[in-house]
């Protein structure tokens, strides 16, 4: 009960604090986020992973926050005002969303686009009878005959959401350790060093006890150890939110210990500055924070260079790695006095960087005279107040700090191209690959800022090579998968066996067949494109027993330690490999 005290008592100190040195003729220029998705269902288990309700609404109250903080020129209400303070910014459309005045990008999961789209609904709610300026204003609404027209659903707003896929040579910004070779080694260096060897001997009991006791039958048993230890906490903690009774027999207690087993592990493969991959010194288990670092910078100069009309408003979700890597990188991860920056995000959590200036002149600040904040705010409960702290080892006092100085520290470890994290990284990408055969140059970290083509900065010709190799890539892909996996195989057409083929129906009714009817099964939801039994499918197959899921995110990166498998929700278990095709019904 003291330390609720405690914390209640030093979060109104800082936004007493806060609203005070605002109150000295403060602008808020522009803002750039990089937002953890909200609650999922987990990445192991019998579900795919996708945006939970309770997890769209954690991402809709954190866009209402933002909003609340940026877009109000009014008083707070008394619940946001023990959250945030208010700073608008300045020249921002306040009720219409103007998508030339915000950038927006989300990776590809659906969870974490699905969350993105809840939080503009929360930053930019639907309005009627606003229109933003640039967007035509109210002329763009108003008909020849005088009748005004809103959008649907009384006035629902459409961001502009850029989804980026692993493919994409701008991913790397915010996903950069996920096509990194070299990340995923060290993570396996990490596996085979004593330290992790005394921890999964330490831990293996406890997980092997709680999954029997809580979870029976529900993983596989090569699963419960520490190599797992972000999937199992993952898996706990969404049984424990949803399943009563899972949460009488796992209790607060061992909850909070897979948590820090997770933490520990997540800690380790993505904030341990002293691990090197292929260069000395690389820091290449933080690689997904020094990418982001740059791209903040870039968003940010781009704002100053405009003179205030582009990128207001950045906004980047994503997933938790980013978080920890730049917690370690900017070394708020020690300064910190709770350990939070150490730990995974809570859903919904932000990260926001802020530049301002401390005067009352009207007109847009030179760099100069700019200054630059960083603010966190982890997860959307009501009592996680978005708050201030330093950066780079710098005391409270000091949490605020000029432009030119910021710069000049995120450069001490930011990465500005791609073309440096495909070299540092080994990556095999297509992109990645490209540039070896090419003298054109990746995109940098201000390439694709908002209102520019994220891949205007590759030229025709490394666009024909990536177009080529990926032809001949997936092509080959695809006949060593047949081959291999799918029994497909070259052999002599069969005279005899076709000509009994054709003279029959066959098909799922065998001989009963007639002409009318179709290879489908009927649900009730309507046809299903499948043949169950029938000769197009060589009848029913033999029991097929699931292998364990090797660990690796969205792609099969081999046995790697620590990730995390995202199953693809359009993989297909039917194979009609090794027969016939279906013959085509030849009279009426």
């Amino acid at each position: 009960m003291a330390s609720l005290w405690l914390r209640a008592l030093a979060t109104a100190l800082f936004l007493v604090s806060e609203a005070l040195a605002q109150s000295i003729n403060e602008t808020v220029w522009a803002s750039f986020a990089y937002v953890l998705y909200g609650e999922r269902t987990p990445l192991q288990g019998q579900f795919v992973p996708s945006l939970t309700p309770l997890g769209a609404q954690q991402l809709y109250s954190q866009g209402s926050l933002f909003r609340a903080r940026y877009l109000s020129s009014s008083n707070l209400s008394d619940e946001d005002n023990t959250i945030t303070t208010n700073s608008p910014i300045s020249g921002i459309e306040r009720q219409a969303l103007d998508n030339s005045q915000i950038a927006i990008f989300s990776s590809t999961d659906d969870f974490v686009v699905g969350g993105a789209m809840a939080f503009l609904q929360g930053l930019y709610p639907p309005v009627t009878q606003e229109f933003a300026y640039h967007n035509g204003g109210d002329n763009a609404s108003i008909l020849a005959n005088g009748t005004m027209v809103n959008y649907p659903l009384g006035g629902y707003q459409y961001p502009n959401i850029l989804t980026i896929p692993p493919t994409d040579p701008n991913s790397v910004w915010f996903e950069g350790h996920l096509a990194c070779a070299e990340y995923w080694s060290s993570g396996n260096d990490f596996k085979n060093s004593a330290t992790y060897q005394e921890t999964y001997d330490a831990t293996l009991n406890f997980y092997e006890q709680t999954w029997a006791d809580v979870f029976p039958n529900t993983l596989a048993n090569s699963m419960l150890n520490f190599d797992y230890a972000y999937d199992l906490y993952d898996y706990a903690q969404y049984a424990y939110d949803h399943d009563a009774a899972v949460r009488n027999a796992l209790n607060v207690n061992r909850l909070a210990i897979l948590r820090n087993f997770a933490d520990n592990q997540q800690f380790d493969l993505n904030g341990n500055l002293s691990a090197s991959g292929s260069q000395e010194g690389d820091m290449i288990r933080a690689i997904s924070g020094r990418m982001l670092a740059a791209k903040v910078v870039s968003q940010l100069s781009a704002h100053i260079a405009s003179g205030g009309s582009a990128n207001k408003m950045t906004l980047m979700f994503g997933s938790y790695e980013p978080f920890l890597a730049f917690f370690a990188l900017s070394d708020i991860s020690n300064t910190a006095p709770t350990g939070m920056f150490r730990r995974i995000p809570n859903p919904g959590a932000a990260m926001v960087f802020e530049v301002f200036t401390t005067d009352d002149d009207a007109s847009y600040p030179t760099q100069d005279n700019a200054w630059v904040r960083f603010l966190y705010r982890n997860g959307t409960d009501a009592d996680s107040p978005m708050t201030e702290y330093p950066l780079f080892g710098r005391g409270n006092s000091e949490a605020r700090m000029r432009w030119s100085d910021f710069e000049t520290e995120m450069a001490r470890f930011s990465i500005q191209d791609v073309s440096t994290w495909c070299d540092m990284c080994s990556s095999v990408t297509l992109f990645c690959s490209s540039l070896s055969h090419s003298s054109d140059t990746l995109p940098a970290a201000s390439d694709s800022g908002n209102g520019s083509d994220p891949n205007a900065s590759l030229s025709p010709a490394v666009a024909g090579v990536i177009g080529a190799v990926t032809a001949l890539a997936v092509i080959g892909f695809a006949a060593v998968t047949a081959f291999v996996f799918g029994g497909l195989r070259i052999r002599r057409k069969d005279l005899s066996e076709e000509a009994r083929r054709r003279s029959s129906l066959g098909g799922f009714k065998g001989a009963e067949k007639m002409a009318s009817d179709h290879d489908v099964s009927i649900a009730r939801t309507g046809a299903r494109h499948e043949r169950v039994g029938s000769w197009e499918l060589g009848g029913p197959g033999p029991a097929v027993t699931e292998p364990a899921p090797a660990a690796s995110p969205r792609s099969n990166l081999g046995s790697t330690f620590g990730a995390s498998i995202v199953h693809d929700r359009h993989d297909d278990g039917d194979s009609i490999m090794n027969v016939s095709p279906v013959s085509p019904t030849e009279r009426v």
